[in-house]
């Protein structure tokens, strides 16, 4: 008998995402929805067309802080994390349920399809677009990153064939919107980290990123797609080292820098497998 699999959603104003998203889930043992107090209507669709799926609601400190903080409140050890923009196909279902038959690894990758409106974009990075997302929960947990946290396990990863479908740029104005906030967040990660801007990060940073992109990673074979993308993503690099810069003069002058909120508790980021009375594992066999 195969174990138990927790699909763990975060959401915040996704009522016009959310419907399909679950319903590309509906397989799973469990649908376990975090939401940031959403004022769209997107809790009241999930409770009225899902009378199944838990809800419950935290204050937003990232997306790493809430699937963390989620975890120890799933009832199964096997967790799928989805975002609301994201689609489980059928090929990558039946993979997963194959899988838990008989894991190899504690942790899996999955590679996402990424769509700008309707059409799927190949290239530009997202030809290599892999996200951790299938996992026991005894051996993951997320890095505390404001934005762009990875999964950290415990053990090597494998890797799944079937695919996520990625709904990224749906409408400009919420991308913009969207890379702005990342890009904040981003400078803030690396202010944390003891980095600190100057000018010549602003201007480079961004040159390097379109040249990457858009030449060195065949950005140009999505055509207007791919330099929309391009452009979206050069603008987020730009913002965040104009952040970081912003921050770090708010600093020499002596004045409070304005960062996000952390999630500051010790229980968010604690690793199981680091506390003596963690589930023992064969970990040499993962």
């Amino acid at each position: 008998m195969r174990p138990a699999l927790s699909a763990l959603v975060i959401t915040f104003n996704e009522a016009d995402q959310i419907e399909d998203c679950l319903r590309s889930l509906e397989w799973c043992d469990e649908i376990y929805v975090v939401d940031s107090f959403s004022t769209d209507g997107t809790v009241e669709r999930i409770r009225e067309t899902f009378p199944a799926v838990i809800v419950e609601q935290r204050e937003y400190l990232g997306a790493g802080a809430q699937r963390n903080w989620a975890l120890d409140r799933l009832k199964h050890d096997w967790v799928l994390a989805v975002d609301a923009d994201e689609r489980v196909t059928p090929q990558l279902r039946d993979e997963i349920l194959r899988t838990l038959e008989s894991p190899q690894y504690w942790a899996y990758e999955i590679l996402r399809i990424n769509f700008v409106y309707d059409r799927a974009v190949r290239y530009g990075g997202l030809q290599r677009d892999w996200v951790t997302r299938f996992f026991h929960r005894g051996h993951g947990r997320w890095q505390n990153k404001r934005v762009h946290a990875e999964l950290n396990v415990d053990g090597r990863k494998g890797r799944m064939k079937g695919r996520f479908l990625h709904y990224y740029i749906r409408a400009f104005d919420h991308m913009v919107e969207k890379m702005t906030r990342y890009g904040m967040w981003g400078a803030a990660n690396q202010f944390r980290r003891g980095k600190r801007g100057a000018a010549w990060k602003v201007a480079v940073h961004p040159a390097v990123r379109f040249v990457r992109d858009y030449i060195l990673w065949g950005g140009f074979l999505d055509r207007t797609p791919g330099l929309i993308l391009t452009g979206l993503h050069v603008y987020y690099t730009f913002w965040k080292y104009a952040k970081l810069w912003e921050f770090t003069r708010l600093e020499r002058m002596g004045k409070p820098v304005p960062l996000p909120k952390f999630d500051e508790s010790d229980e968010t980021w604690a690793k199981p497998w680091e506390d003596d009375d963690a589930e023992s594992g064969s970990r040499e066999t993962r």
